[in-house]
């Protein structure tokens, strides 16, 4: 072989070699895509998580203050099982939009329950202390509790006529009152207060307004307290008579109570008179003048008349003697002195009171000497 061909050979294959180890232009411009992809792929991905993560930071912080407001606007019921099941969907939500629903929800829940409250806030204002007498009024507010609706709770309202249920409950308490019998009661309403007889007040039960009837106490006059009273003639007058309307004034003239007269008595231990009567005579016979004079007394002493009401008790003296000496000894006195026109201040009377039971400190403060009464007769028939 020439030292040219071996040249050649040489050459072609050092030619080979190089063309052997050179990368094809069209491969590397694939590779360079798929890695390109691949980053994109890869930077897509991250910001796909960022932004995920962003989404779930953001929902669980609007979670965060969902159950802040909730938690402000549950503050009048914070015990309310509600409030739990709003939170507990609240934490379960997987959108804005979820937790904006349940916010709208609670707001209506909300809505409902505060109507309700206002409207059985209204009932039992209306009823004030008969709520607890009516079957009606608990049975209203039953019902009010369970409505879904505030159109269902104004139906529910109106169904019943409070007013008229109210009359109902006042008109028996009445008539269970009424029915002790007594022919006087103590009456007390709109802040006023007398004593009126059965008639009286069933005259009046349907004149009076429904707010007035709110505010009505009778009391019997059999369950008041009774006081004792020792009071002279002159602060007085006549002698009260049982079922006599009284009232008393201290003697500043501040008015103290209302009373009825239970019974009433003349004070006497002792009763006296005496009378002295003279006669004079004047003669003349034959110039001569004579005279003379002469008196007389007459004494008349009871003592111890309590004794002698003692005495007829036992049955020493006759019992219809005594009555009849004795009898309506006061009215009697006071007939007589109504006639002459003389008074006799000296006589004490002992009065027993019925009183209503809150005056009986104001009463015993005052010292019956400083007391004044004020007699309006109300004397039954079976005295007259």
């Amino acid at each position: 072989m020439t030292t040219g061909e071996f040249t050649n050979k040489i050459r072609k294959l050092k030619s080979k070699t190089k063309r052997s180890k050179t990368i094809p232009a069209k491969k590397i411009k694939i590779v360079l895509i798929i890695i390109i992809f691949i980053i994109i792929i890869l930077v897509g991905y991250n910001i796909y998580v960022t932004s995920k993560s962003q989404e779930m930071l953001k929902l669980e912080s609007e979670k965060q203050t969902a159950i802040e407001t909730l938690d402000k606007v549950f503050a009048k019921y914070p015990g309310d099982p509600e409030k739990i099941a709003f939170i507990t969907r609240i934490q379960q939500a997987e959108s804005t939009e979820e937790i904006h629903k349940v916010m709208n929800d609670a707001r209506v829940y909300l809505q409902l329950k505060n109507y309700k409250d206002i409207t059985i806030q209204q009932i039992k204002s209306m009823y004030g202390n008969f709520y607890s007498q009516s079957l009606k009024a608990q049975e209203l507010v039953r019902k009010i509790m369970g409505a879904n609706s505030i159109e269902e709770v104004d139906k529910i309202f109106k169904s019943v006529n409070i007013e008229e249920d109210i009359r109902n409950i006042i008109d028996n308490q009445i008539d269970r009152v009424l029915a002790s019998g007594d022919e006087y009661y103590y009456v007390e309403i709109n802040g006023k207060s007398k004593f009126m007889s059965k008639e009286e007040i069933e005259k009046y039960r349907n004149m009076w307004t429904l707010s007035e009837l709110k505010t009505l106490s009778i009391t019997p006059v059999s369950q008041l307290s009774t006081v004792a009273i020792k009071i002279s003639a002159k602060q007085c007058g006549k002698l009260p008579h049982r079922n006599d309307i009284i009232s008393i004034y201290s003697k500043d003239g501040s008015f103290v109570t209302y009373g009825i007269i239970d019974s009433s008595y003349v004070i006497l231990s002792s009763i006296s008179y005496s009378e002295t009567k003279s006669v004079s005579t004047n003669l003349n016979e034959y110039g001569d003048s004579y005279s003379s004079s002469s008196s007389s007394s007459i004494s008349y002493n009871l003592n111890n008349l309590p004794g002698v009401l003692h005495a007829t008790v036992i049955g020493r003296l006759d019992y219809k003697t005594i009555k009849e000496k004795f009898g309506k000894y006061g009215d009697k006195l006071n007939k007589i002195e109504d006639d002459t026109q003389i008074f006799d201040e000296n006589v004490d009377y002992l009065l027993i009171i019925s009183i209503p039971s809150d005056k009986i400190p104001d009463i015993i403060q005052i010292d019956p000497k400083d007391m004044v009464f004020v007699v309006k007769s109300k004397r039954s028939k079976e005295q007259d």
